[in-house]
């Protein structure tokens, strides 16, 4: 498992240094730490093991190079998903809101017939109550 960020600990910011809001990653005192973390979180990440920060032969620079490539790619095929997603939601969402609705009023119409079913059942009792009372007073005597 690659090391996480907190495990080379945030540096102060110096003028060498890329800082996100007060957080440093690298700095030049931990140049050597981050390029191995970077190295194993990319290989994690299925990219070449490719950042030879400290090589002077333009081979490796050109790694280097294609490795952060490859993430702008990835980086860039991301955004083109969302984006892709989001007009699909964006597109379908008239269609679930009607489906929705048209659950909705057919859940409504199904509990107005159980309410008129019960309400007729009752009404038919009702009816029936002074004829079964009255047959009743037939067997008492």
């Amino acid at each position: 498992m690659p090391s996480t960020d907190a495990d080379f600990g945030g540096a102060p910011p110096s003028q060498s240094a890329f800082s996100i809001g007060e957080y440093t990653f690298a700095d030049a005192g931990n140049l050597d730490h981050c390029t191995k973390y970077l190295n194993q979180t990319l290989v994690t990440f299925g990219f070449p093991a490719s950042l030879d920060l400290f090589a002077d032969d333009p081979v490796s620079v050109a790694r280097t190079c294609n490795g952060i490539y490859s993430l702008l790619q990835q980086r860039q095929r991301d955004i083109d998903f969302r984006e892709s997603a989001n007009e699909q939601r964006q597109r379908c969402l008239p269609f679930i809101h009607d489906t929705s609705l048209q659950l909705y009023i057919s859940l409504l119409q199904q509990r107005q017939r159980d309410i008129d079913f019960r309400e007729s059942a009752n009404e038919q009792r009702q009816r029936c109550l002074p004829f079964i009372h009255d047959t009743s007073l037939l067997f008492m005597n």
